[in-house]
């Protein structure tokens, strides 16, 4: 006769229930990237939202505030408050649309650019840092199943990319 599976798996504290929540993690996994990028830009003052805002107005851009959001995953909201603290740095320029006067165009200026190559440099090392824990393999399996996650629950939230 076969014992109760339950039975034989060692009693989790309270803490320990929650702290092995898969959400719990993800949330702490958050934070513990959000921390080592802001520590490896910390010279900069830029934030993980800041520097994709300025990575996609690179690669994309100019874009409305609009596009910037869907292309990152943010709110409108925070997205402009990204844009207006980029701008007040003189890293973004806002400029009416030529095919149309009621729309804004965002685009990176000469210095965003700057601050942008030096903040990769900066942000490569915090990826690094962040996928340390991992031999090659694990690294590859670990961001895999990141992007699977990612790709299966994206429609599943209030901001969806792309």
């Amino acid at each position: 006769m076969a014992k109760n599976p339950a039975a034989r798996e060692p009693r989790l504290s309270p803490l320990d229930r929650l702290y092995t929540r898969p959400g719990f993690m993800i949330r702490r996994a958050h934070q513990i990237s959000t921390n080592l990028f802001i520590e490896a830009c910390a010279e900069l003052d830029i934030t993980p939202s800041q520097y994709g805002v300025l990575y996609i107005l690179l690669h994309e851009g100019p874009l409305e505030q609009v596009g910037i959001a869907r292309l990152i995953g943010l709110d409108r909201s925070t997205t402009a408050l990204v844009v207006k603290i980029l701008a007040e740095r003189g890293w973004l320029d806002k400029t009416k649309s030529v095919t149309d006067q009621r729309k804004v165009e965002i685009s990176l200026t000469e210095t965003g650019r700057q601050a942008l190559r030096q903040c990769e440099r900066y942000a490569k090392n915090s990826v690094t840092t962040l996928l340390a824990p991992f031999d090659e393999a694990e690294r590859e399996q670990f961001l895999g199943l990141l992007d699977k996650f990612v790709s299966h629950f994206n429609e599943h939230t209030r901001v969806t990319l792309g």
